[in-house]
């Protein structure tokens, strides 16, 4: 419970940074040199050494690649029912609409939550790893019409897996690089936080145009995210404390990595922005709630 609360607060207090900056800096050009410059640090440096920790300490089991097998049900599931919820929208708008529905904050606020909650990461390490690869991925088949091999091997993420990997199956070196990065999940949950509160936008949307988007948003990263992974994992076997932590981890807000990949192909990043504000927000605020719930 008092880690919920330090997430909360931590959340809160980048987003006063950013408020206050704008305001002292309206030109915001310092302010995105620091932003930019901490989101590196955590994608290319601290999110693979997580990784190199948390799979280094345990051996790859049959419960991974399941919660693999959940996402990709469910990025099946809300792909094809989307294609009828969004008829006769514009095509920047869906797909905007379509990256917020499938894509969730698995590592930025998945990590630290789960941290939070459950004490560990096992099951945010690996959607995490499914969600960061596929939220490259989709957008670039969507635009471009291929997949680019060459983007996965170079994810950070999916590096820092295969060497924990590696190092897991080596024993003693293994065991060495743990200890040596016991510090990395944790710091990696509270500056991923901190520089959501960065990253977090408010821009000035029209209801009449935000409003379908969001409830729809809100249909599919609330209620049918959690539902497929509680119904997924608990027809193959799932314990009940598993089937939680995957149903929370996939009921997270929209990805901040939306905006970029939006901004990257003209798809409304202005929207994808708000209704991740609009989202994360209530979400962190119920951390507590959420905690006192699924400890009980």
């Amino acid at each position: 419970m008092n880690d919920s609360f330090i997430l909360v607060a931590i959340i809160l207090f980048g987003l006063l940074i950013k408020m206050v900056s704008q305001r002292l800096f309206p030109r915001h050009e310092l302010f995105d040199v620091f932003t930019t410059t901490l989101t590196n640090v955590i994608y290319y440096f601290l999110v693979p050494l997580a990784f190199i920790y948390t799979f280094s300490t345990r051996s790859l089991a049959k419960t991974d690649i399941l919660i693999v097998a959940s996402f990709v049900a469910y990025i099946t599931v809300a792909g094809l029912s989307f294609k009828y919820v969004s008829r006769g929208w514009r095509d920047d708008v869906r797909n905007a609409v379509l990256l917020t529905a499938l894509f969730p904050n698995a590592v930025f606020l998945g990590f630290p939550v789960s941290l939070a909650l459950f004490g560990d990461v096992k099951i945010a390490s690996i959607l995490g790893l499914a969600t960061l690869t596929l939220n490259v991925l989709v957008p670039d088949f969507i635009a471009l019409k291929k997949i680019s091999l060459l983007k996965i091997l170079k994810l950070p993420a999916l590096i820092g897996f295969l060497i924990g990997v590696l190092l897991n199956q080596l024993g003693g070196p293994g065991a060495i690089v743990s200890g040596i990065l016991w510090w990395s999940p944790k710091t990696l949950s509270y500056l991923a936080t901190f520089v959501l509160g960065l990253k977090l936008q408010l821009g000035g949307i029209a209801y009449g145009v935000v409003k379908k988007p969001l409830l729809v948003t809100i249909f599919y990263r609330f209620i049918i995210a959690p539902l497929v992974a509680v119904c997924f994992s608990l027809s193959v076997g799932f314990t009940q404390s598993e089937s939680v932590q995957l149903a929370v981890v996939s009921g997270m807000p929209p990805a901040v990595l939306n905006t970029l990949m939006a901004s990257k192909y003209g798809w409304r990043p202005d929207l994808v922005a708000y209704i991740t504000f609009i989202l994360t927000i209530p979400t962190v605020l119920a951390l507590p709630i959420i905690g006192a719930l699924t400890i009980h």
